[in-house]
């Protein structure tokens, strides 16, 4: 077995019932000795995916773990965290992949001491790979921001949920014992939010390290009552931290999720508008109200401008 201590980069990938983008994922990745990939399957259906016939598993340091309930890519990960020998932890989400400066950036950062390391990413179509528009470019205006400034802004230290396009430090996430939450959508926004804010020190890259994918069928589309409850009671877990901790002014709009559980539980005001005014200042839902609804009046007005 190889000195665990020769690993730098732990690759951490939760998966199911996608061999054929796993596969890409895998291919993503350069071959180095100095790189563990941990890919976790949350149950896979064995008549959608055979373990065995996956060439791209046999490469070196690559560790497959089966997990059985089905309970989320939060778990999923957390399984890899425990797994993880390497200095830096990385993310990937088994439709997406690494673009081609992966390699560079393994050799740039393999010796640099942070906290945290943020990469601008972008995002294709599955299955046409033509560019598509998301909210990454969002979070890349932050970073391109933070870059010119030499000011890390907040926004990218509380408000960048997803765990790709990023480098932790496993001994960050080992000494603040920071974990993913095990629900079915929103895993990852404590995990960041945590992450972020105990990052002492971050450093900016302004290179595409990540592309996201978007596809039918993907949790990310979800708008069940399964995948939107959860999203809507991590919010107001990470809108408590906040608080806590003075950034209240980060946290999401609660109404979103609230209007949309509208649609979908006919009890949506005792079970989450009351429940809200028992978790939140008041000032601060009245605010996000007033928000949600400004922007949707703008919604309205520029689609009729169109027509």
């Amino acid at each position: 077995m190889k000195d665990q201590n020769k690993i730098k980069y732990s690759i951490i990938i939760p998966h199911k019932n996608i061999p054929e983008l796993l596969r890409r994922c895998l291919r993503s990745i350069p071959i180095r000795d100095d790189v563990q990939i941990i890919v976790v399957d949350d149950n896979s259906d064995p008549d959608k995916i055979d373990f065995s016939n996956l060439p791209e598993l046999n490469r070196p340091n690559t560790e497959v773990y089966m997990t059985k309930g089905g309970q989320g890519a939060g778990y999923a990960r957390n399984i890899g965290l425990i797994k993880a020998k390497g200095k830096w932890l990385v993310f990937a989400d088994a439709d997406d992949f690494f673009n081609d400066c992966l390699g560079d950036m393994f050799e740039k950062y393999k010796e640099t001491t942070a906290d945290l390391i943020f990469f601008q990413t972008n995002s294709v179509d599955s299955e046409t790979l033509k560019p598509i528009k998301s909210r990454g470019e969002k979070y890349n205006t932050w970073i391109r921001e933070s870059d010119k400034s030499g000011i890390i802004l907040e926004d990218i230290k509380y408000r960048l949920y997803s765990p790709w396009g990023k480098f932790f430090s496993h001994e960050l996430i080992k000494a603040h014992n920071i974990k993913f939450d095990v629900v079915f959508s929103s895993n990852d926004v404590m995990f960041s939010t945590l992450s972020g804010h105990t990052a002492n020190r971050i450093l900016i890259d302004m290179n595409y390290l990540y592309c996201s994918t978007i596809r039918k069928g993907s949790l990310e589309n979800s708008s069940t009552i399964e995948h939107i409850q959860p999203r809507f009671y991590v919010a107001l877990r990470q809108y408590n931290f906040l608080l806590s901790v003075h950034k209240a002014k980060y946290r999401m709009n609660i109404w979103y999720f609230i209007l949309q559980l509208r649609k979908l539980d006919k009890k949506w005001i005792s079970n989450y508008l009351l429940y809200c005014t028992k978790e939140m200042k008041f000032t601060h839902l009245t605010q996000d109200f007033l928000k949600h609804l400004i922007n949707y009046l703008k919604t309205k007005l520029t689609s009729k401008n169109i027509i």
